[in-house]
């Protein structure tokens, strides 16, 4: 018998004893949610349980006195409260045989579909990341309420230029969602469009409070806003001054001289507190000093970037970045602490291969594309592969052995909709293999296989399978398709493993002695899936990634911190 399962089965007996502490509890927590076969067992287990019990409960044994019987329940270990029926009166005597043995299988079966959608359901659970909102969706009285994955926000961040974050201003990429709030920059551009349709151009320093989908406070900046009809009602306020676009561009120069409007096309609407409401056309403009004087000014737009200009930045940027890129890239492929090296730069179709780019060249660790199709990489001249269909992969076969490794790639991420999804996962998972994964719950997974493959009876039966290092969660709905730089080092001196992200450490843990391997291997393997269909009728594992891979390293040994973090900002889109 598997060792996960025997352990299972005597803590589930230990559970009907009354005997299993807190520690029991977790530790059947983590085999349900690790193991496939070990799941189908508890289901297979719950029945048998429920069979006995209502065998005896519908009378198919013969009876001489009435007796009180124990309304089952099923036991529930993910639970913290054990739950028991009240004593039920069961008359003697017995019922017809075959209605007898009807109601026993109906409600083995229905009993059934309850654990497993339990199951489900408690291991869903145990998986929500704490930083998604779920809504509830009315599906009627009778049905239960449906939780819905929400996000929170009110506008994007859809472009930085040569941008510096101000002190204490949590760090945004291209894509998040911003919630309200302040929002500072020291130095650079912003494109920032609003859930409401307008965009506006922040250029630094700037420092803004979002306030809603539809309006914004500004105490410093120089800002052009785009507000197409959809957008009306849209507006910037200043101290005790607001500016109400009516279906326009404008801009707005905040600074201690006082805030001067400037309508670029259409209209927008002053508003204050101690004078008459005061409309401006195209080509007008209005000084507010700071003791409150207003007095016209002159219309210059040449001053305010727009949306135009900043794209064209936008696209120097990226090509100044990918030309940086290419030249870290071309450099380091030369690391001897390289084992494989896959760009993703090869010119063309790529031949459905993936060239492996480590130097001295190595065309054994190539590999083969299966499924996933070509598409636009970090910057519009370089490639990507994207993974989509449950086939979708990239074979490789690594050989040797190592110590020490760091995985590391760009990573553009569309949905988690996987239990699993594959970043690297070794076929058979032997002694010594790592699985590198993303859970449906936002989490970056980590762990080498440390029991022996042939594992038998003995002391060793008790030993761990591997140590599995989730990172918190990092994911959430709102960052699809985002460039994510994600490593991983599993260093064998320090028996430590760390997660990182965006060259930022995410999560470390201490290897135990007896979960430590200080000899791993790779072998057969895939980049964005796992396994080959090697069972007769063709199964195999749905664990694609649902998004693209843009650049995949592994070295044999564990980059530090610094090498993290260099290697992302060389490679930032």
């Amino acid at each position: 018998m598997d060792g996960n399962i025997e352990m299972l089965e005597t803590l589930l007996m230990e559970w009907e004893a009354g005997t299993l502490g807190a520690d029991g509890l977790q530790q059947i927590r983590e085999i349900l949610k690790a193991d496939e076969s070990a799941r189908a067992f508890y289901v297979q287990y719950q029945m048998l349980g429920a069979a006995l019990k209502l065998d005896d409960a519908a009378g198919l044994e013969p009876r001489e006195a009435v007796e009180p019987v124990v309304a089952a329940s099923p036991p529930n270990p993910l639970s913290q409260t054990r739950r028991s029926g009240a004593p039920v009166q069961r008359p003697a005597g017995r019922q017809p045989r075959a209605l007898r043995s009807w109601l026993v299988i109906a409600a083995v079966a229905f009993f059934c579909m309850l654990t497993g959608r339990w199951l489900y359901l408690e291991l869903r659970r145990e998986t929500t990341p704490a930083d998604r909102t779920l809504g509830t969706v009315a599906t009627g009285s009778d049905v239960p309420a449906v939780q819905e994955v929400t996000s929170q926000g009110v506008a994007l961040i859809t472009r930085l230029v040569d941008l510096s974050w101000a002190e204490g201003q949590a760090e945004l990429q291209v894509g998040d969602a911003v919630r309200p709030g302040r929002l500072a920059i020291a130095s650079g551009f912003a494109q920032i469009e609003f859930f409401c349709g307008a965009t506006v151009i922040v250029e630094g320093p700037a420092e803004l409070e979002l306030q809603s989908a539809t309006r914004a406070h500004v105490h410093q900046g120089r800002l052009r806003a785009q507000v197409p009809p959809a957008a009306r009602g849209f507006s910037l306020t200043v101290n005790d001054l607001q500016v109400v676009d009516l279906g326009t561009e404008f801009g707005m120069d905040v600074s201690p001289r006082g805030a001067d409007v400037q309508v670029f096309d259409g209209e927008v609407e002053l508003r204050h507190a101690n004078r008459q409401h005061q409309r401006l056309t195209t080509g007008q403009g209005v000084q507010r000093g700071v003791e409150g004087t207003f007095e016209q000014s002159t219309v210059t737009p040449e001053a305010f970037l727009d949306i135009a200009t900043l794209a064209a930045r936008s696209r120097g940027q990226g090509t100044a970045r990918f030309a940086r890129w290419k030249s870290w890239s071309d450099e380091h492929q030369a690391d001897p602490r390289l084992i494989a090296y896959y760009p993703f730069d090869e010119p063309g179709g790529w031949e459905r291969k993936l060239k492996n780019r480590t130097r001295p060249g190595n065309d054994d660790l190539d590999g083969a594309i299966v499924g996933a199709g070509r598409v636009a990489g970090r910057w519009a001249s370089k490639g990507a592969l994207e993974f989509k269909r449950p086939g979708d992969r990239v074979r490789v076969q690594i050989p040797g052995e190592f110590s020490s490794l760091t995985f590391a790639c760009w990573v553009k991420i569309d949905s988690l909709d996987r239990w699993y999804n594959s970043l690297f996962l070794t076929d058979n998972y032997n002694q010594g293999e790592p699985h590198w994964q993303i859970l449906d719950s936002g989490q970056l997974f980590f762990s080498v296989r440390n029991r022996p493959d042939d594992l038998g009876q003995g002391p060793d039966l008790s030993r761990p399978d591997h140590r599995e290092v989730l990172s918190p969660p990092f994911w959430k709905p709102s960052m699809s398709g985002q460039w994510l730089h994600l490593a991983t080092t599993y260093d064998v001196q320090a028996q430590r493993t760390t997660h990182y992200l965006n060259g930022q450490p995410l999560h470390a843990e201490t290897i135990p002695d007896n979960q430590l391997m200080r000899t791993t291997r790779i072998g057969a393997a895939s980049i964005g899936n796992w396994s080959l269909p090697t069972k007769p009728d063709a199964h195999f594992a749905v664990r694609n990634l649902n998004g693209s891979i843009d650049e995949f390293m592994i070295f044999a040994a564990a980059l530090t911190a610094e090498e993290i973090k260099e290697m992302y900002e060389h490679g930032r889109p």
